[in-house]
């Protein structure tokens, strides 16, 4: 479920790992937008609660993300605005 590599494109991470759950250290971010633009693999599973365990393990900003561009049956997406 582990990985570890240089930083690419939230976007080839995206496409590698068809139908899975991802979690990415954010290595670079668009500041106008706060885009995630590259990252390192931290973990992928089909299951959520996998990517759940391992993401309080991982004490940096991390994204937690779905492969695909629609979740699947029976998720929804949820914002948390800080500050």
């Amino acid at each position: 479920m582990k990985r570890n590599g240089k930083p690419v494109s939230i976007g080839q991470i995206r496409r590698r790992y068809r139908r899975e759950w991802l979690l990415i250290a954010i290595e670079e971010m668009d500041q106008a937008t706060t885009t995630p633009l590259r990252g390192r693999l931290l973990a992928h599973s089909p299951h959520r609660d996998e990517i759940d365990r391992a993401s309080v393990k991982y004490p940096k900003a991390a994204l937690v993300v779905y492969s695909e561009d629609s979740f699947p049956p029976g998720y929804v997406a949820a914002f948390l605005l800080y500050g």
